[in-house]
């Protein structure tokens, strides 16, 4: 009966999961100041856990393999790496410069040097960003190695991205009440206004890397590295969302008007399904 249930329903089971997981230890660490990092930590590997555990009732043992595969796939065109490697940055900058165009240079003084700054910081931030490395794949299995390729199946990839970016920034939840967390600084509506731009770009990514999660994984870590050095050096950015929200927007608009045709639609309904290596719902009519 449970496996039945699961077989027909993997995406509500997975999001239910992934948040039950996640928010079971998540919740206390925002009660209790003392709870102890080590679960915090554990707790953002709830997408993963609930992505293996579907998958092994939908295919088994070999339903987890296949979601595990992606992550080694590493050949894609290296045009790809300058994008998830430095498109974060680009969008960053943009959005300092955006702040300062706007006659906001008394948030962030105009004697700090961008290009300075990240040399004197590379060895912090090339540790932050391995660090980030290590740990998002525990979110991407979830998001993008299993619901994103599920949801695409029933819906256009652009409302599919948009569907999955409301419930991975609703998923952050309880971080915003957690003592010395990124979230603590930021908004919910702006966080989760963010994160679904985000997942509009990090699905055509996907798709134009034919469902590569290395790349999903250096893009994650990547842009969690360049909102770290906002926070410490450009915090006003964070405070005053339009100017990062603006960039976000405009980045989405070029992709979904120029790359949109070729790569949103490059792995369609049919092909995707055929081609999978991932556990799909296969009662979705298609």
């Amino acid at each position: 009966m449970v496996t039945g249930f699961v077989k027909k329903h993997p995406l509500i089971v997975f999001f239910l999961l992934a948040y039950g997981l996640t928010w079971m230890v998540q919740i206390p660490a925002a009660i209790f100041p003392a709870w102890p990092e080590l679960l915090s930590f554990l707790g953002a590997f709830g997408p993963v856990v609930a992505a293996f555990i579907v998958a092994g009732f939908i295919t088994g043992k070999d339903g987890v393999q296949q979601l595990i595969n992606p992550i080694k796939q590493w050949r894609v065109g290296i045009q790809w790496y300058f994008i998830v490697l430095f498109g974060p940055t680009l969008m960053m900058a943009s959005s300092i410069y955006l702040y300062r165009l706007l006659a906001k240079e008394s948030g962030i003084p105009v004697s700090i040097s961008m290009s300075s700054m990240v040399v004197d910081h590379f060895l912090a931030l090339f540790i932050i960003f391995i660090y980030q490395v290590i740990i998002v794949w525990g979110e991407e299995v979830g998001w993008r190695g299993f619901a994103l390729p599920n949801l695409q199946i029933q819906f256009h990839p652009i409302l599919a991205s948009v569907i999955l970016g409301v419930l991975w920034g609703l998923w952050h939840l309880p971080w915003f009440w957690v003592e010395g967390s990124v979230q603590q600084s930021m908004s919910v509506p702006f966080f989760v206004l963010a994160t679904i731009g985000y997942s509009i770009l990090y699905t055509w990514i996907y798709n134009g890397t034919q469902g590569s999660l290395l790349m999903m994984c250096l893009l994650h870590a990547a842009n969690n590295t360049t909102v770290s050095f906002t926070m410490l050096f450009f915090k006003p950015i964070l405070e005053e969302p339009v100017f990062s929200l603006t960039v976000l927007g405009l980045f989405n608009l070029l992709v979904i008007v120029i790359a949109g045709p070729k790569l949103l639609w490059r792995i369609s309904t049919a092909t995707f399904v055929q081609n999978s290596r991932l556990p799909i719902n296969s009662s979705v009519k298609r």
